[in-house]
Protein backbone atom coordinates (compact mmCIF):
# COMPACT_ATOMS: atom_id res chain seq x y z
CA UNK A 1 0.00 0.00 0.00
CA UNK A 2 2.86 2.39 0.83
CA UNK A 3 4.42 1.56 -2.51
CA UNK A 4 1.22 2.54 -4.29
CA UNK A 5 1.01 5.81 -2.36
CA UNK A 6 4.60 6.65 -3.29
CA UNK A 7 3.87 5.76 -6.90
CA UNK A 8 0.79 8.03 -6.89
CA UNK A 9 2.88 10.86 -5.43
CA UNK A 10 5.49 10.41 -8.15
CA UNK A 11 2.84 10.40 -10.86
CA UNK A 12 1.19 13.50 -9.36
CA UNK A 13 4.53 15.28 -9.47
CA UNK A 14 4.92 14.36 -13.16
CA UNK A 15 1.36 15.46 -13.83
CA UNK A 16 1.92 18.86 -12.20
CA UNK A 17 5.15 19.33 -14.15
CA UNK A 18 3.40 18.58 -17.43
CA UNK A 19 0.53 20.92 -16.52
CA UNK A 20 3.10 23.67 -15.92
CA UNK A 21 4.69 22.96 -19.30
CA UNK A 22 1.28 23.09 -20.99
CA UNK A 23 0.58 26.44 -19.33
CA UNK A 24 3.88 27.81 -20.65
CA UNK A 25 3.18 26.44 -24.13
CA UNK A 26 -0.29 28.03 -24.17
CA UNK A 27 1.30 31.35 -23.16
CA UNK A 28 3.75 31.00 -26.03
CA UNK A 29 0.88 30.12 -28.34
CA UNK A 30 -1.00 33.26 -27.31
CA UNK A 31 2.09 35.42 -27.92
CA UNK A 32 2.58 33.87 -31.36
CA UNK A 33 -1.09 34.44 -32.22
CA UNK A 34 -0.71 38.12 -31.31
CA UNK A 35 2.42 38.40 -33.45
CA UNK A 36 0.65 36.64 -36.31
CA UNK A 37 -2.28 39.05 -36.13
CA UNK A 38 -0.01 42.11 -35.98
CA UNK A 39 2.07 40.97 -38.93
CA UNK A 40 -1.04 40.06 -40.89
CA UNK A 41 -2.35 43.61 -40.35
CA UNK A 42 1.01 45.03 -41.52
CA UNK A 43 0.85 42.81 -44.63
CA UNK A 44 -2.67 44.05 -45.35
CA UNK A 45 -1.54 47.66 -45.09
CA UNK A 46 1.52 47.05 -47.27
CA UNK A 47 -0.68 45.37 -49.90
CA UNK A 48 -2.77 48.56 -50.10
CA UNK A 49 0.25 50.68 -51.01
CA UNK A 50 1.21 51.52 -54.56
CA UNK A 51 4.66 51.13 -56.08
CA UNK A 52 5.48 54.82 -55.66
CA UNK A 53 4.47 55.00 -51.99
CA UNK A 54 7.22 55.41 -49.45
CA UNK A 55 7.71 52.96 -46.58
CA UNK A 56 9.92 53.64 -43.59
CA UNK A 57 11.53 51.18 -41.24
CA UNK A 58 12.30 52.11 -37.65
CA UNK A 59 15.85 51.27 -36.65
CA UNK A 60 16.30 52.34 -33.06
CA UNK A 61 15.08 55.94 -32.81
CA UNK A 62 15.55 56.61 -36.55
CA UNK A 63 13.19 56.07 -39.50
CA UNK A 64 14.99 54.79 -42.60
CA UNK A 65 13.49 54.61 -46.08
CA UNK A 66 12.67 51.01 -46.94
CA UNK A 67 11.81 49.47 -50.32
CA UNK A 68 8.17 48.37 -50.48
CA UNK A 69 9.02 45.00 -52.07
CA UNK A 70 11.65 44.35 -49.41
CA UNK A 71 9.19 45.27 -46.64
CA UNK A 72 6.57 42.91 -48.10
CA UNK A 73 9.11 40.09 -48.36
CA UNK A 74 10.24 40.64 -44.78
CA UNK A 75 6.68 40.55 -43.45
CA UNK A 76 5.81 37.46 -45.49
CA UNK A 77 8.87 35.61 -44.17
CA UNK A 78 8.02 36.71 -40.65
CA UNK A 79 4.48 35.34 -41.14
CA UNK A 80 5.92 32.03 -42.37
CA UNK A 81 8.21 31.74 -39.34
CA UNK A 82 5.45 32.62 -36.90
CA UNK A 83 3.03 30.17 -38.53
CA UNK A 84 5.66 27.44 -38.39
CA UNK A 85 6.46 28.15 -34.74
CA UNK A 86 2.75 28.25 -33.91
CA UNK A 87 2.26 24.82 -35.47
CA UNK A 88 5.16 23.40 -33.47
CA UNK A 89 3.84 24.87 -30.21
CA UNK A 90 0.34 23.56 -30.88
CA UNK A 91 1.67 20.08 -31.68
CA UNK A 92 3.83 20.00 -28.56
CA UNK A 93 0.96 21.23 -26.39
CA UNK A 94 -1.29 18.53 -27.83
CA UNK A 95 1.29 15.85 -27.06
CA UNK A 96 1.73 17.15 -23.51
CA UNK A 97 -2.05 17.22 -22.98
CA UNK A 98 -2.29 13.61 -24.18
CA UNK A 99 0.54 12.65 -21.84
CA UNK A 100 -1.19 14.43 -18.95
CA UNK A 101 -4.43 12.57 -19.67
CA UNK A 102 -2.60 9.24 -19.64
CA UNK A 103 -0.90 10.06 -16.35
CA UNK A 104 -4.21 11.21 -14.84
CA UNK A 105 -5.83 7.92 -15.87
CA UNK A 106 -2.95 6.00 -14.29
CA UNK A 107 -3.26 8.00 -11.08
CA UNK A 108 -6.98 7.34 -10.94
CA UNK A 109 -6.42 3.62 -11.47
CA UNK A 110 -3.81 3.48 -8.69
CA UNK A 111 -6.06 5.43 -6.33
CA UNK A 112 -8.90 2.99 -7.00
CA UNK A 113 -6.52 0.11 -6.35
CA UNK A 114 -5.47 1.73 -3.06
CA UNK A 115 -9.12 2.14 -2.04
CA UNK A 116 -9.88 -1.47 -2.92
CA UNK A 117 -6.82 -2.68 -0.97
CA UNK A 118 -7.79 -0.55 2.05
CA UNK A 119 -11.35 -1.90 1.93
CA UNK A 120 -10.14 -5.50 1.71
CA UNK A 121 -7.73 -4.91 4.59
CA UNK A 122 -10.48 -3.34 6.70
CA UNK A 123 -12.80 -6.29 5.95
CA UNK A 124 -10.02 -8.75 6.85
CA UNK A 125 -9.36 -6.97 10.17
CA UNK A 126 -13.10 -6.83 10.95
CA UNK A 127 -13.41 -10.55 10.16
CA UNK A 128 -10.43 -11.41 12.39
CA UNK A 129 -11.85 -9.27 15.20
CA UNK A 130 -15.20 -11.06 15.06
CA UNK A 131 -13.62 -14.54 15.20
Amino acid sequence: MAGLAASVDTELSKFRSIQSQIKDLRGNQQTLMQQLNENDMVKTELDRLGENDVVYKMVGPVLIKHELSEAKTTVEKRLEFITSDLGKVEATAGQKEQEAQEIAAGIQKKQQEMQRTAKEEAERIAKEASV
